[in-house]
């Protein structure tokens, strides 16, 4: 869960997708993937294996131009690199919920898979939901 505060929601969230990478690249993978609240949408609770078997085995399998050009995928931290991941915030419709969209950062660059997050409304906080990874 997010504690609510002062500053904009749209901060609020980017700051911590930005943490939680920063936490999968310095291979804190149970530690990140226990801020997750939520399961996404349509599925199983990310855990750190089905995680990196769907950007490693299913994204960017053997084969794939990406795979190709990164033979070994590396994990890397958002906050040290140029660029800034293309954050986008949506407001879901009805609601005091948001959707935002963050680039997957791999291999020192912000890479084409998209990572959809959801950030729903529980009062004094946000629960937090990793609902899809897209290459889009």
């Amino acid at each position: 869960m997010i504690k609510k505060n002062r500053n904009k929601p749209e901060k609020i969230f980017e700051q911590f997708v930005l943490d939680w990478f920063e936490l999968i690249s310095k291979g804190q993978w149970n530690e990140a993937f226990a801020q997750l609240d939520l399961p996404p949408t349509y599925g199983k609770k990310y855990t750190p294996e089905l995680f990196r078997h769907e950007i490693e085995n299913d994204h960017f399998c053997q084969g794939t131009v990406y795979r190709k050009n990164h033979p070994e995928i590396t994990y890397t931290n958002p906050k040290k690199m140029a660029g800034n991941g293309r954050p986008s915030l949506y407001k879901i419709d009805g609601t005091s919920n948001f959707s935002f969209e963050f680039d997957v950062p791999l291999n020192n660059e912000f890479s084409d898979l998209t990572s959809g997050w959801e950030f729903i409304d529980s009062g004094e906080s946000y629960k937090v939901r990793l609902d899809f990874l897209h290459v889009l």
